[in-house]
């Protein structure tokens, strides 16, 4: 007999992670009363008991298919109750976002454009024969997270999942995909080796290297199919400033390692040049480093750089998910290189200017600092020779209208 008051429902993704366990193929069961107030309690019913969760789930983590019911008391609130009805093949398609309904919380209009976005980038980018996917930080990734998540464990059971960080690691668990870690992907072997002038070659366990120049291997290494991530703002050449959450090191790790990288985020952060409306740049350090970095930072003409405090003073300094601290450091609206090389512009720091690829190459000379949030150089494998990060192959911003704008590295001329 079904508890009373309670709707029955199929989850999309059964294999979601709740109160620790994997309730593969089990019913899900959710209280009217929590819908209204929009949240999910989950109840997981075997045939003759069934485990309340103590804590609700957020709505975002769970969609339905179809409903099971076979009472007929319940028949009408069920069925009333199904927020979307997928096809039997979900694989086949990404499915648009759901309408929101009454037992949905309303959207904000940008956090709807940010979802559009998302849905966007994932219909153009995400291929159901896909390995290996980079799952960034950030609000907009939530969405991603959902589109994918909507498409059906027949088709995301067989790939792997990296995050950039613990929020994206908990979006993955929560929505029932396969967790991966980028230090932990199956390694590839080195077909090559050249070492001296005499052109000795091998094949050797390949185990990590940041371009060309590290003992001149040749190398194939496992790579990421696409990663999608947000920005804090990206420029009209596709440079981008990330690390406003404070995971822009791990960010950059999965993007170098990515054969591309799409960028999501709302229309707000495309500006002409970086930071046009983001203040700062995010840079990692090491804490003992950061009376040194902050004055060599003065000195390329940051006007007071500071540590990033986690709430308040009292709570002390943001410590990153590798035990880092994170220095802000303002500057000038940033020039492309279009401004230098076309327009003749000096970005090589007087009076403060810098061109995006300039500045990037100097902070990462200051010893100290682990890595920066300017996002540059060229997009896909080449992005590792130049040791600068990786710009996106296509960025997708969502307008508060509902439409997406949509840049492509193909529609960018950078001389």
């Amino acid at each position: 007999m079904y508890p009373r008051n309670v709707i029955p429902a199929l989850a999309v993704n059964p294999n979601s992670v709740f109160l620790g366990n994997k309730l593969r193929g089990s019913k899900l069961w959710i209280h009217p009363t929590d819908m209204r107030l929009g949240r999910r309690r989950v109840i997981a019913c075997q045939p003759h008991s069934f485990l309340r969760s103590a804590t609700p789930v957020p709505q975002r983590h769970l969609y339905f298919t179809r409903t099971i019911s076979t009472h007929p008391r319940l028949d009408g609130i069920a069925k009333s109750s199904t927020t979307r009805a997928m096809t039997d093949n979900p694989s086949s398609h990404i499915p648009d976002p759901p309408p929101t309904s009454t037992a949905q919380p309303q959207l904000s209009p940008i956090e709807h454009a940010k979802r559009q976005a998302a849905y966007r980038a994932v219909a153009d980018h995400f291929s159901p024969s896909a390995q290996y996917v980079g799952i960034g930080s950030g609000s907009t990734v939530v969405y991603v997270v959902e589109a994918i998540a909507a498409m059906g464990r027949e088709t995301t059971s067989q790939m792997v999942f990296v995050p950039t960080g613990f929020q994206s690691r908990e979006l993955i668990v929560e929505a029932g995909l396969p967790l991966g870690a980028i230090d932990s992907l199956v390694p590839l072997e080195a077909t090559q080796l050249r070492l001296g002038r005499a052109g000795t070659r091998g094949v050797l366990p390949f185990t990590t290297t940041t371009g060309l120049q590290d003992a001149d291997i040749d190398a194939e290494r496992i790579m990421l199919d696409v990663v999608f991530d947000g920005a804090d703002e990206v420029d009209d050449e596709l440079n981008c400033i990330k690390g406003g959450g404070a995971c822009l090191f791990q960010e950059k790790l999965v993007a170098i390692s990515a054969r591309k990288f799409v960028c999501v985020a709302d229309s707000r952060k495309l500006q002409p040049r970086l930071l046009t409306k983001w203040p700062t740049v995010p840079i990692e350090i090491v804490p003992p480093a950061a009376p040194t970095v902050l004055r060599c930072l003065r000195r390329l003409g940051s006007s007071n750089p500071f540590i990033r405090l986690g709430g308040s003073a009292k709570a002390g300094p943001v410590v990153t998910d590798n035990g880092n601290f994170i220095i802000d450091a303002p500057f000038p609206p940033l020039l492309t290189r279009s401004d230098v090389v076309k327009n003749g512009k000096d970005g090589s720091g007087k009076d403060g200017l810098w061109e995006v690829e300039t500045l990037a190459k100097k902070l990462k000379e200051i010893v100290g600092v682990v890595e920066t949030g300017l996002f540059w150089g060229r997009n896909g494998r080449e992005a590792g020779e130049e040791g600068g990060g990786q710009k996106p192959v296509a960025a997708y911003f969502g307008l508060e209208g509902g439409d997406v704008v949509v840049r492509t590295a193909e529609h960018v001329a950078v001389p």
